[in-house]
């Protein structure tokens, strides 16, 4: 039996699948065997003769993947979500949602006995698996988890929305990326413990794994798949500034008193903020994570400065730099 990737699938190639599938007047559809990661599903596939393409059971192929999927009544559409992708199939309408813009597959989904039923392309290009079909099966795999990309860096930003979604940033703006946390998302400490949203902060360096999709905002945006947390800054709360270096400078005990001007990172971290570099202050460059030296730092360069809480009630207020990450564009 030959394969089709669905990507590849022409009309020509589902044509002659279809003389396979569908038989004679006692049996107008033949129905094709669904797997997905190697577990069968009970709903099967059909064959749609008049879009001359192969649609399968949107629901449990989804959820198989591991998406949430609802039905939006306003639409009369069905939902999918998991991690940055989000979309919806509404019967008779070639058009769905994809990093926020619309993409038509050559085919409508169809709703049958209450079942919205999507083309195989569908499975391929908006929920990003790997599809398989052949003239009794449909098989979809998802490679994703096993070849997910790998990120590593600082969390250089936290932001949580009213509704309780957390994202965040690593590696800054100019080289960074967006990773989007669901309830799907692993989290864990370098000894395997279990962490919570929550317990991510500011300057932790972390390993994370993502979806090969990326919206492609600046920086780019997706979900994570996981997390590791690599090691963390010494102060319990930590705040920090971004912005562009003012001044930098020696002083006579062999530290570096730097002014950073910027946005605050937390409610409490100021935007303008005096901070002096010594021995144990961690300098990395966002764009490959390499160690840099005090005397690396130059006035206009765009950086992340990460210090405890307690701060003189100066202006500025001055404090200990723990973190430093550099934010230089490609």
């Amino acid at each position: 039996m030959k394969k089709i990737r669905t990507g590849m699938m022409t009309l020509a190639a589902l044509a002659v699948l279809g003389t396979n599938i569908v038989s004679a007047a006692s049996e107008p559809v033949k129905k094709l065997s669904v797997n997905v990661n190697g577990s069968a599903l009970e709903q099967a596939a059909i064959f749609d003769k008049e879009q001359q393409t192969v649609l399968v059971p949107l629901r449990p192929v989804a959820e198989s993947l591991g998406y949430k999927v609802s039905w939006n009544n306003e639409l009369k559409a069905a939902e999918v979500q998991k991690g940055a992708i989000a979309s919806y199939a509404k019967a008779g309408e070639d058009r769905y949602p994809f990093a926020k813009m619309y993409k038509t597959l050559g085919a409508k989904p169809l709703l049958l006995n209450g079942s919205t039923y999507v083309p195989v392309a569908f499975v391929d290009e908006i929920l990003q698996a790997k599809v398989n079909v052949t003239d009794s099966a449909v098989t979809v795999v998802d490679e994703e988890a096993e070849k997910a990309p790998v990120r590593t860096g600082t969390i250089t930003t936290i932001n949580k929305t009213d509704d309780g979604k957390v994202s965040i940033a690593l590696n800054g703006y100019e080289t960074g990326i967006i990773l989007h946390i669901s309830a799907e998302t692993k989290i864990t400490d370098a000894a395997g413990k279990e962490l919570k949203p929550e317990d991510l902060k500011l300057g932790m360096e972390v390993e994370a794994t993502h979806h090969n999709f990326m919206a492609m905002s600046r920086p780019p945006q997706t979900g994570a798949l996981s997390i590791v947390v690599k090691s963390s800054l010494e102060s319990a709360e930590v705040v920090g500034t971004t912005g562009k270096v003012v001044s930098i400078e020696p002083d006579q005990q062999g530290t570096y008193k730097m002014l950073v001007e910027g946005r605050g990172l937390t409610a409490t971290s100021p935007e303008k903020v005096a901070l002096i570099i010594n021995d144990k202050t961690i300098i990395v460059n966002a764009k490959d994570n390499k160690a840099l030296k005090p005397q690396d730092l130059k006035a206009d360069m765009n950086v992340f400065a990460f210090y405890g809480p307690k701060l003189t009630r100066s202006l500025p207020p001055i404090g200990v730099a723990e973190k430093i990450v550099v934010d230089i564009a490609e």
